[in-house]
């Protein structure tokens, strides 16, 4: 059944990636046409339309103003009028004619069809590529009374712009050969009287007109006819000059459809070709502008293109099936293969801990039990001999556990983690189960276990129960295993079976939440900086103060006590440490009194943070107010580190205070070799709190302050919480208080108090 499931999911994910490749393909493909450079050139036809029109109007316009500027001419109002000035009506139409590049003759006719002048444009020259304006002779100028232009242009009002059809030009009755085009744009002139006495006309050369319309890189430029002929066209092989002219027709280069709706109407656009009528050329052709796409066989090759791919696509996904089928069968070897990977341990080839579970999975046997083995000195022995040695230890170490399997009350053997094994046992009785755990601890730790070449190393390792409770799960008797061991290395006992009554597990929960709220306060800048007060016994006025951390997570106030070992914990103790010296010395830059930042021998052993240290008093300038407290209670590693720092302080005008005195080590030594760096000793708050009660302690801090007088060291009395202590501490001369009755810390430093 699982083989069919898979055969099918198989199939199901198969035909799932054909659609989706098939899909990702036909997008392709339709983003490839989006972005073609015929739909692209579709796209903006129309918009090229209107720029090709607006170019075709301007020359056009061009034109009719020097028609314009010829009708009202004086030297041309000077010839019809008193046939004078014709000399300089000649030197001036050459003049306009050098204006128009595409004009090959500019006339004057009489009203009766007569050339009265005639410019014309003659070309000389190797290469005929210079150009020759003149007026042609009295006796060379011709009738043009029969031609149909002159019948068209005789009948415009006057000075109105009119247009002759395009056709080739004739001379005599004949084409003129090379073959050339003509369009005619006239206009006529009244006399003084009123009375039309002359048709300006200039001949155009419309090849050579429509030249630099036709140039463009997506389109083909086309001027069209009201029977469809193709008046212009890109291709030399149509259009008014050619052979074709009468038998390729609009109709045969598009669709039979799309032209016929494109000759009745005044614009139409289909997907290769977009038309206007040219109402501004107002002559019997009925003229079109059409625009139509050049790339259109390359259009058809890359659709072939496309039919090919999925062609292949298809043929693909048919070969790919019967191999799909076949391979739908290797998911089941390979799960089991992953199953078997999943809950074995590769270096000892033992089941895991997933293994264990899984085989014991909602098992509550009354007599089994968990019983874990740690190997305590396995990082010792990998960071000194190398991982490989350690891990033949672990083998070895297997070899010698399996031998304890199925002896007595040991059953499986499991391997947990890098260097933890566990034991399922059958449990009897408490007494026996201690008496084996004892065995067993000592079995392990005496055992010298070979490594290669004859090499013998001995473990050290931790044993934990897990609780004798009935009818319990195994992960649960695994979880009590664990705890038990945690317990056991804490308490640094040898074996250790689990016990309800143990708060080891509620511990690790508080530490969780707490280590949650430290690490919100931090990432929220939430570490506040508070002051207490140190007040002067003598003058009776407060003259420092005490720069202490509280942590701020919503509207709780976390104090040192709780959050201290957390930061060590979550590594985030410098961190910490350089926000509250930064804050304090922002806060003290501009007061006049001395302040106290504390230190641990943790910070004074980090480089990083002596140089963060040095670095901040010069900065913000505050060492002849800053005194800096050394914890007693700390075990000092590096004196020597300890000794330079302390100079390099002093070097700055820092003071430096031993803190807690009496509640660790209490050497008397260490502020006899360091007194003469010492400037106050404060005095812990377990030999204050009930001093005017406790001879004893009143015997011990006097003996110390006796000794302080005597060094030069100033002291002050820590847990100043009543008058009563705070009398007795005066009386016995001690130079400063600091406690609750005194003042508590506050965000603000407190200035004045009132004590008794």
């Amino acid at each position: 059944m699982d083989r069919i499931n898979y055969k099918y999911t198989f199939l199901t994910i198969f035909f799932l990636m054909v659609f989706a490749l098939l899909s990702l393909l036909t997008y392709s493909f339709k983003v490839s046409n989006k972005n073609d450079i015929n739909t692209l050139s579709a796209d903006r036809i129309k918009e090229k339309m209107f720029i090709k029109e607006k170019e075709l109007l301007s020359t056009i316009n061009s034109y009719k103003l020097t028609l314009e500027a010829i009708s009202h001419n004086f030297f041309l109002k000077e010839y019809i009028n008193k046939n004078e000035k014709k000399e300089e009506l000649e030197q001036l139409l050459i003049i306009l004619q050098k204006t128009l590049p595409e004009a090959t003759q500019i006339r004057v006719l009489d009203m009766q069809g007569k050339e009265k002048i005639r410019i014309n444009k003659a070309l000389y020259g190797r290469l005929k590529q210079k150009e020759f304006f003149h007026a042609v002779a009295q006796n060379k100028l011709q009738d043009k009374s029969k031609r149909d232009y002159y019948h068209m242009f005789k009948n415009l009002d006057a000075y109105e712009i009119g247009f002759s059809n395009i056709d080739l030009q004739t001379e005599n009755g004949k084409v003129v050969t090379p073959k050339q085009t003509s369009l005619r744009i006239a206009t006529v002139a009244n006399n003084s009287k009123g009375k039309k006495s002359a048709i300006i006309i200039i001949n155009i050369d419309i090849i050579k007109f429509f030249d630099k319309f036709k140039r463009n890189v997506l389109y083909d430029v086309m001027l069209v006819d009201k029977e469809g002929k193709f008046i212009l066209h890109s291709n030399k092989k149509h259009g008014i000059l050619s052979d074709t002219f009468n038998t390729f027709l609009f109709k045969d280069a598009f669709n039979k459809k799309d032209t016929l709706l494109a000759l009745k109407n005044e614009e139409h656009s289909s997907n290769v070709f977009y038309s206007k009528k040219l109402d501004e050329l107002n002559n019997n052709q009925d003229l079109r502008l059409v625009l139509g796409l050049k790339y259109q066989e390359l259009a058809a090759i890359k659709q072939k293109d496309r039919d090919l791919t999925y062609l292949i696509f298809i043929l693909l996904v048919l070969f790919l099936l019967p191999l799909i089928v076949h391979f739908s069968k290797i998911p089941d070897n390979l799960a089991n293969k992953l199953k078997t990977q999943m809950v074995t341990d590769n270096l000892t080839n033992l089941s895991n801990k997933e293994g264990l579970l899984i085989e014991y999975k909602n098992n509550k046997d009354a007599k089994k039990i968990v019983i874990i083995i740690k190997v305590d000195n396995f990082l010792k022995v990998a960071n000194a001999y190398g991982y490989k040695v350690a891990n033949q230890l672990l083998k070895s170490i297997t070899r010698f556990l399996e031998e304890y399997q199925y002896r007595d009350k040991f059953m499986e053997l499991y391997k947990l983690d890098r260097d933890s094994f566990a034991f399922i046992y059958n449990f009897e009785n408490k007494h026996i189960l201690k008496h084996d755990l004892e065995k067993l601890y000592k079995d392990i730790e005496n055992e010298e276990y070979v490594i290669r070449n004859n090499f013998k190393i001995l473990v050290e390792c931790t044993v934990s129960s897990s609780s004798i409770e009935p009818f319990t799960s195994i992960s649960r008797k695994l979880q009590e295993a664990e705890i038990a061991l945690e317990t056991a290395h804490h308490k640094r006992s040898d074996f250790y079976i689990y016990n309800k009554n143990d708060r080891r597990a509620e511990l690790n929960k508080n530490n969780i939440r707490l280590a949650t709220k430290v690490k919100k306060a931090i990432e929220n800048d939430d570490v506040l900086v508070y002051f207490q007060p140190i007040y002067n016994n003598r003058t009776g006025i407060i003259e420092k103060y005490e720069t202490l951390a509280r942590l701020k997570y919503e509207n709780e106030i976390i104090y040192p006590d709780d959050f201290l070992p957390i930061l060590k914990d979550i590594k985030k103790y410098k961190k910490v440490t350089k926000v509250i010296i930064q804050k304090s010395f922002e806060y003290f830059q501009y007061q006049n009194c001395e302040f106290s930042i504390n230190l641990s021998v943790e910070d004074i052993s980090s480089k990083e943070m002596r140089s963060y240290i040095y670095k901040k008093i010069s900065e913000y300038k505050i060492g002849n107010r800053l005194v800096i407290e050394v914890v007693e209670s700390e075990a000092i590693e590096n004196y020597d580190n300890f000794l330079k720092f302390i100079k390099e302080v002093k070097s700055l005008g820092c003071k430096i205070a031993i803190d807690d005195f009496g509640s660790g080590y209490s050497n008397y030594q260490y502020i006899i070799n360091l007194n003469e760096y010492i400037d106050y000793l404060k005095i812990d708050g377990t030999l204050i709190k009930d001093i005017h009660i406790n001879r004893k302690t009143q015997l011990l801090v006097g003996t110390l302050k006796f000794l302080c007088d005597n060094l030069g060291i100033k002291t002050i009395a820590e847990y100043i919480e009543n008058e009563e202590i705070f009398n007795y501490v005066k009386s016995m001369g001690i130079n400063y208080s600091q406690g609750y009755y005194i003042g508590k810390p506050c965000e603000e430093i407190i200035a004045e108090i009132e004590v008794s």
